[in-house]
């Protein structure tokens, strides 16, 4: 006797939609949760490194022990420095930067760049002011377009940060350095760091390799230490501590999360469906085939689940982002096919005792089964 698995695997859904919808539901917030918050890490690591990379140094120079993550470390250095970095063979021009991370403006962690413009731009930072002019001196500030346009924020405007009252003077394109900057003797005023700074970025001369210039500052100044700007975002997420071991939590998480609900739901349709087993058996029906309709059915709940958590992933990137326009949510292929082969493993594995539990049946017990 024959048996048409796709009509059977579609009558079991369809007669019991509620758990079936749960299981759906499951896979789907498991898809969505990878996919966000590995995309959230992901988007923000690359819109910051790309944001410091798009200054166009070549070299970041900061005190040793410091934290390429700018804003994170409060480590400083004689603003003297500059001077000494400028009479190392192949170094063309030196910025000191001062960094210092407020709320204040948008509500999320925002870096405040204290920065001498002159020098900053002979490095590579180049700021196309759209509206306004540059920055000179005092309390002035200068604010980028996607936080001006988020916050809105229009020239003339005044702002308190750090219990002072600042007067935005202009906005400028997004997508270099940080999003708002000051002029570096106001900041170093304000925070009681008088000539100090806490990087230097560099420009070398043309047709000099920044690898060669950086190892020659590392050999004769003692006390700091260099990162290539094309390098930047790889040594960003190797000192993220805990990256790879959150994104293995997560997917290990979510693994559980469809594994036990697949496992509560098909277990719990296997005992209600006890006597259609019985039948099956009885009609001819072999264990094999038995197992693959369950097994079939769970892989065509984790699949929808798949897909269904996709979409939920790309609508709530979309509220994210609505809500929170500085924030970066990227996500890549990779993880996206890496989250649904975890739903897709997880609702396989939770199949898998209920199926062999199901194929073991004997078929004169599951008759007799009310």
């Amino acid at each position: 006797m024959s048996f048409s698995f796709p009509t059977l695997v579609r009558a079991n859904i369809f007669q019991r939609r509620t758990r079936a919808g749960i299981a759906i539901l499951a896979v789907a917030i498991e898809v969505t949760a990878v996919m966000v918050l590995v995309g959230l890490t992901s988007g923000t690591i690359n819109e910051v490194s790309g944001r410091i990379q798009a200054l166009g140094a070549d070299i970041m120079f900061r005190p040793a022990g410091s934290s390429p993550l700018l804003g994170l470390s409060d480590t400083t250095m004689p603003e003297a420095a500059v001077d000494r970095l400028l009479e190392v063979e192949g170094v063309d021009s030196a910025s000191p930067v001062m960094i210092w991370p407020t709320s204040e403006v948008s509500g999320a962690p925002t870096n405040i760049f204290g920065i001498d413009p002159e020098p900053f731009e002979r490095v590579g930072g180049e700021l196309e002011v759209l509206d306004g002019r540059r920055l000179q001196d005092g309390y002035e500030i200068i604010v980028d377009r996607r936080l001006a346009s988020t916050e809105g924020l229009t020239v003339g405007q005044e702002l308190e940060i750090l219990g002072q009252s600042w007067t935005i003077v202009g906005i400028y394109r997004a997508g270099i350095g940080s999003r708002m900057m000051v002029p570096l003797p106001t900041l170093q005023e304000i925070l009681g760091l008088p000539n100090k700074t806490h990087v230097v970025f560099l420009k070398v001369d043309p047709g000099v390799q920044p690898r060669q210039v950086s190892s020659r500052i590392n050999s004769e100044l003692s006390g700091y230490e260099t990162t290539l700007m094309e390098q930047y975002a790889e040594v960003l997420r190797e000192n993220i501590v805990g990256l790879d071991q959150f994104n293995g939590a997560i997917s290990s998480i979510a693994v559980v999360l469809s594994f036990l609900v697949i496992l509560l739901a098909m277990y719990t349709s296997i005992i209600e469906r006890t006597r259609e087993i019985g039948i099956l058996k009885a009609l001819g029906a072999s264990k094999t085939y038995i197992m693959h309709t369950i097994m079939s059915e769970s892989v065509l709940l984790c699949s929808i689940g798949a897909a269904a958590g996709v979409g939920l992933a790309y609508l709530t990137r979309w509220a994210l982002v609505s809500r929170y326009p500085t924030l970066s949510v990227e996500f890549t292929m990779e993880w996206m096919i890496y989250a649904i082969l975890l739903g897709l493993a997880g609702g396989t594995l939770g199949a898998f005792y209920p199926a062999l539990r199901a194929a073991r049946q004997d078929a004169v017990r599951a008759l007799r089964h009310e």
